[in-house]
């Protein structure tokens, strides 16, 4: 499953997790990133790591059987 990811704090991405789950991800522009949601993907935060620090999602990412 793919996720967009939009945000204003995240440009050059260096790290994506969900629930702190790595995922690999692909950048679009300054403002959003596609990403894939990890087999082993937790219910929590998705957080984006830039060079300037780690934006964090307002609302946690849910995973549902």
């Amino acid at each position: 499953m793919l996720v967009l990811i939009r945000g204003l704090a995240i440009a050059n991405p260096s790290g994506v997790t969900f629930g702190g789950v790595s995922s690999s991800f692909s950048a679009i522009s300054e403002t959003e990133i596609v990403a894939t949601v990890p087999p082993l993907a937790l219910t929590g935060p998705i957080r984006v790591t830039t060079p300037d620090g780690t934006a964090t999602s307002s609302i946690p990412f849910t995973v549902s059987p």
